[in-house]
């Protein structure tokens, strides 16, 4: 990232972040970044790591086991020869961009908080899980993913290295983080962010539903991501999971009894409550590689049940009892006739 492109990202994160500045000034300032980063992956990489950097920057965490990460970031940077850094006062008081040489540039906010961010050429990878089928990813950084039917998955090679270990994720996906305080791991995925250090937890972002995480172990924060600003953050524990209501706008942590539920698909499993039948049949097009195609619309019809690795047939006879459908199977496709909700 060039320095004229730092002084864009610090004037608008300044102009964001001030009450008196316009919409107008905002919204200028944030299309020109837009209109840099483009479509460049490597661009839009970089903005999103100077983006979410000032947002740990700008407020340090309260809860003791968030600060590990920030102190030894501290030491590192204090070994950092005092000759190798020019300052640049683009924005007084506000923000400075500090260049270092080598391949690192420093942000300092507020002239007291500071992240490495690297200029080196970001390559991305993603890897996907077709649509019947489960698939293990071990990140470069050790860490281990498992996708469900129809997911994707998509991470910086040179993650083992970032200042910040962020991966993108569409679908569903089970992730055991491997823990590094210097280095906090960030899911984003739909209208969602999850950060952490190091725990195992599940994300299910399926497009046009609501997000939810849920915590098996450790500890994790989710917030909304609002034109790359992280707002409404919640902190999860073991049993707890984060919903987002994208009609409403609004982030909410609940309470469940057993969080291990929540990855029931890694063993063929398919829990519903109370799930619209729209989603249950996603969920089945997705495990089992099929189509269905139905001439009746279920909009108001909910289910409930628990199917522990079934075939298809047996899932598809509980539905034709439940709703009094007719169904034929023909190859991939599921043809379902009538029915009528309880």
């Amino acid at each position: 990232m060039d320095p004229q492109t730092w002084k864009l990202v610090l004037e608008y994160i300044a102009a964001r972040e001030n009450p008196r500045s316009s919409d107008l000034e905002i919204n200028t300032l944030k299309q020109g970044l837009k209109d840099w980063a483009g479509h460049d992956p490597e661009r839009q990489y970089q903005l999103e790591q100077a983006l979410s950097i000032w947002q740990d920057t700008a407020q340090m965490p309260d809860e003791e086991s968030w600060k590990d990460s920030f102190h030894i970031l501290k030491q590192q940077l204090n070994q950092v020869p005092a000759k190798k850094v020019k300052m640049f006062k683009w924005w007084p008081a506000a923000a400075v961009a500090a260049t270092v040489t080598g391949a690192l540039v420093f942000l300092v906010f507020a002239g007291k908080k500071v992240w490495p961010i690297s200029q080196e050429p970001v390559v991305w990878a993603t890897r996907s899980a077709d649509a019947g089928k489960i698939v293990n990813v071990i990140l470069p950084d050790g860490s281990e993913i498992s996708l469900n039917s129809g997911s994707s998955i998509s991470f910086p090679q040179n993650l083992k290295h970032a200042a910040l270990r962020t991966v993108k994720l569409n679908g569903e996906a089970f992730f055991k983080v491997k823990k590094d305080p210097a280095h906090p791991f960030v899911v984003q995925s739909q209208n969602i962010q999850t950060r952490v250090l190091g725990t195992s937890f599940n994300i299910q972002a399926w497009k046009n539903h609501r997000p939810e995480v849920t915590v098996l172990t450790g500890k994790v924060a989710v917030s909304v991501d609002s034109a790359g600003r992280q707002v409404a953050v919640v902190h999860l524990l073991p049993n707890q999971k984060a919903v987002y209501d994208t009609k409403s706008a609004q982030l909410r942590r609940e309470n469940v009894e057993d969080a291990s539920t929540s990855t029931g698909w890694r063993t063929g499993k398919m829990v519903f409550d109370k799930t619209p039948m729209e989603e249950v049949f996603e969920s089945i097009s997705r495990k089992y590689a099929v189509k269905i195609v139905s001439d009746h619309s279920f909009d108001n019809c909910k289910l409930t049940a628990k199917f522990d690795n079934v075939s298809m047939k047996e899932v598809m006879r509980t539905i034709e009892l439940t709703f009094d459908i007719h169904y034929t199977i023909n190859k991939q496709t599921i043809y379902i006739k009538g029915g009528k909700c309880n």
